[in-house]
Order: C-alpha cells, then sequence, then structure tokens
C-alpha cells in the first residue's frame, strides 16, 4: 500500500470519528434541551391543579356557609314577630288564652295521641316545665288531630309514662293554622313580651328545649 493510499485512509477515519462525536453531541443536546420543556409542563400541571382544587375548596365553603345559614333559620321559624291571640279549653276545663300570658314565657308543643315519635320530646316536657315552672315558664301541649280525645290522651300519657300536664285538642285547627304549624314535634317557644323566640317542626332534644327556654326566662 503506497504512502499516500495510506493517508487517504487515515483521513477518512478521523473524519467518521468527528462525525460520529458531532452526531452524540447533538443526541446530548437534544436531551437536555427536552429537560426544562417537561419541568415547564409539570409546573403548569401543578399550577392547574392547585387552582382546581382551591376553586373546590372555595365553593365548598360556600356551600357550608350557606347549608348553615338555611338550619338557622330552620331554627328560627317565625322567630321575632308578635304570636297571633288565641284561646282554647284544656283537657281539665280551664280555658287558655294566650293574651292573658303576657308576662310569661310559653311553650306550645303539638303532637297528636297516635304519635309514638312524639312521646321523647313530651318526655322532656314532663322535666321541663315543673323544673321551670317557678320561674316563669308556662307550657300547653296541644293534640292536632280533631279525633282526639281525654281517653287517648290519657293513654299516650300512660304509654310514655308521663306526668299529667296542661293539654288541649285543637279540634277547630286554628291553633294550628294561625301558627304555620306544618308537622307534628312542633315547639313554639314565646317569650315574656308575646313574641315568637324559637318556632321548630321536628323532635326536639332535652338539651336544645332547655337551652332555648333559659334565653327567654
Amino acid at each position: 500500500m503506497t504512502r499516500t493510499l495510506k493517508l487517504a485512509l487515515v483521513l477518512v477515519a478521523a473524519l467518521a470519528a468527528a462525525l460520529t462525536l458531532s452526531a452524540c453531541d447533538a443526541g446530548t443536546g437534544g436531551k437536555q434541551a427536552g429537560t426544562p420543556a417537561a419541568s415547564q409542563e409539570n409546573t403548569t400541571t401543578q399550577t392547574t391543579t392547585t387552582a382546581a382544587t382551591k376553586e373546590a375548596t372555595t365553593k365548598a365553603n360556600a356551600t357550608k356557609k350557606q347549608t348553615s345559614a338555611t338550619a338557622g333559620q330552620a331554627g328560627s321559624g317565625l322567630g321575632g314577630e308578635q304570636a297571633p291571640n288565641f284561646a282554647v279549653t284544656t283537657l281539665d276545663g280551664k280555658q287558655f288564652n294566650l293574651k292573658d300570658e303576657r308576662g310569661k314565657v310559653v311553650a306550645l308543643y303539638f303532637m297528636a295521641g297516635w304519635c309514638g315519635s312524639c312521646i321523647p320530646e313530651t318526655q322532656s316536657w314532663s322535666k321541663l316545665y315543673p323544673a321551670y315552672k317557678d320561674k316563669g315558664l308556662d307550657l300547653l301541649v296541644i293534640s292536632v288531630d280533631p279525633n282526639d280525645t281525654p281517653q287517648t290522651i290519657e293513654k299516650f300519657r300512660q304509654a310514655g309514662k308521663i306526668r299529667p300536664l296542661p293539654w288541649a285538642i285543637d279540634k277547630t285547627g286554628d291553633v294550628s293554622r294561625s301558627l304555620d304549624i306544618q308537622a307534628l314535634d312542633s315547639t313554639v317557644i314565646i317569650d315574656r313580651e308575646g313574641r315568637i323566640a324559637y318556632h321548630d317542626s321536628a323532635p326536639t332534644p332535652y338539651g336544645t328545649l332547655e337551652s332555648k327556654i333559659k334565653e327567654v326566662l
């Protein structure tokens, strides 16, 4: 092999090596260039996720506040309004006239003689009435069922082992309508000035009833 041919082969080998190294550098550069793009993509995804989470949290808090406000309205009912006057004859033959109760706190509890779920709250009133009577509390338990009789009320009382309480039957439905009673187990508490301080339409625990009474006594 001539010297010239050897030199040519060496040059070709060197050129090939140079081309290979250039290609490797280009590949490495491409990967390094791709890393910031991936990082930017991850950052964008995290930012989007954080924004979505923040929005969901804001909506949840708003819903919670709205629910709390609705619950408060359910508990207050006709709160603050002057209670409409009514008169009804109690089971012991006495006349209960709301206007004559001014200066006292009056609790009205609406039930029916056949309402088994009304027994627990009636039992609560059976304890609360004697405990707060001397402090200015008056109570009237009212059956909203015109078909109730003193006998059906007595059976209800005995079934729940409830002490004798002031009781009446709303034969005409006038009392219930005047106070917007929509359900059994409803309680209305009227303050000393004759205003409705509390109005509910569901079974109420003893502790809640006592708390409401203490607020207005």
